[in-house]
């Protein structure tokens, strides 16, 4: 979203952001028409919640449809009169009353896919370890019996009758448009009955710095990004344990994120057991931080059991100068081109991502080849000015029919 912003304004435009108030938001002139917080400004995630009557009446209200969020919003259009909104997130957080309260007041909109929200319970199709798409095809009380929400019988129930409410009410009718970073998750709202015309493919964007190092560490790989189960550490760590004992190869793993502090304990409790001193966990990093990890890596990788949609993780290490190694699902295949920006592996198979980390360490020349071309890629794909003008575009095509 920050980003975003940045872009557009730097092409003068004026940004009216419409948010949630919470005390690490960057300060604006329009915070008076930001919405309360369901908890408290401290409080981010659901999970996080101090519950009370005020908090589970407001948990409520956000995943049905919120009046706060239709007031403030309107008050803000009313105020402001802006010529278009670009909706990144709603659902459960603010409710379907943004994109109601918009085409009431008949301000073309379109609407980000960041997730697979729309389509999943739980947002990110995995369920049990596994990849699943039983909601997909219109079952959704499936995520009822699984308790894919928190998983809570309570929280999936209410957000299964939010789901039916909004269906029954026809709000999601009202989205003339969606953007998507990935063809994979447009496919996959296709396959679950979205009207294909509805969609547009929009990928993020990522800076390319100026003066970009290409001096690497040897033998030092990167992973950026949540901690948790379904992003695969754990096979990561694994397929580090192959390379040592099967192959004598030892790597320094760096770890950039945090997360679910269970999941960080058992990865950490791995590598206790297994000798792998040289896997540092860094923690969350600041961006100079975090890029200078980044390009000193040889290439990174992101081992990820779910279907990722393009995270900001893979298109930093790309413009940076650092070949990607993904998996071989999700939005990977359209971003890794083989042997050129990266290279694939087969999803939980850490025999298999031993194989491609070993191949690549073993190439130091290939790898350096793929350093320059993974940066080339960016600048012709992933630049701020080519999103810019496509996100013009479609914001034009939805204007000259509103």
């Amino acid at each position: 979203m920050l980003n975003l912003k940045t872009l557009l304004e730097s092409n003068t435009h004026e940004v009216i952001p419409f948010s949630i108030r919470y005390k690490i938001n960057e300060r604006s002139k329009f915070d008076n028409y930001f919405v309360s917080p369901i908890d408290d400004e401290d409080t981010y995630y659901f999970k996080e919640q101090k519950w009370s009557f005020r908090s589970f009446y407001k948990t409520l209200e956000r995943n049905f449809y919120s009046k706060e969020v239709e007031n403030n919003l309107s008050r803000l259009i009313e105020d402001t009169k802006p010529d278009f909104a670009i909706v990144l997130l709603y659902l459960r957080k603010l409710s379907p009353s943004v994109i109601v309260t918009l085409n009431n007041k008949k301000i073309p909109f379109l609407v980000r896919l960041s997730d697979y929200g729309m389509i999943c319970a739980s947002h990110n199709l995995f369920r049990g370890g596994a990849v699943c798409e039983l909601c997909t095809t219109g079952k959704l009380f499936n995520s009822v019996k699984y308790k894919c929400v928190h998983d809570s019988y309570g929280a999936s129930l209410v957000n299964y009758a939010a789901t039916k409410y909004h269906l029954h009410k026809g709000y999601f009718n009202l989205i003339n448009r969606f953007v998507s970073p990935s063809k994979f998750l447009i496919q996959k709202m296709v396959n679950s009955g979205w009207p294909k015309e509805k969609f547009s493919h929009l990928p993020s964007f990522a800076f390319v710095p100026e003066n970009i190092s290409y001096k690497k560490n040897p033998n030092q790989i990167i992973y950026s990004g949540r901690l948790e189960y379904i992003k695969g550490v754990h096979h990561l760590l694994q397929a580090v344990k192959i390379l040592s004992e099967t192959h004598n190869i030892r790597v320094r793993l760096k770890l950039a994120g945090n997360g679910n502090e269970k999941y960080i304990l058992e990865l950490k409790n791995y590598c206790s057991k297994n000798n792998l001193s040289e896997v540092e966990f860094m923690g969350n990093l600041n961006k100079q931080e975090l890029f200078k990890h980044i390009q000193e890596s040889v290439f990174s990788v992101i081992p990820s059991l779910c279907y990722d949609n393009l995270p900001n993780s893979a298109l930093e290490s790309l413009s940076l100068g650092t070949p990607l190694i993904g998996t071989n699902h999700g939005c990977f295949p359209e971003l890794v081109k083989e042997k050129d920006t990266g290279i694939l592996f087969e999803p939980g198979n850490a025999d298999d991502l031993a194989v491609k980390m070993k191949f690549l360490l073993d190439n130091p020349k290939l790898c350096s080849e793929m350093s320059n071309r993974s940066v080339t890629y960016i600048k012709e794909n992933h630049s701020p000015e080519k999103h810019y003008y496509a996100l013009m575009s479609v914001i034009e095509k939805i204007k000259s029919v509103a």
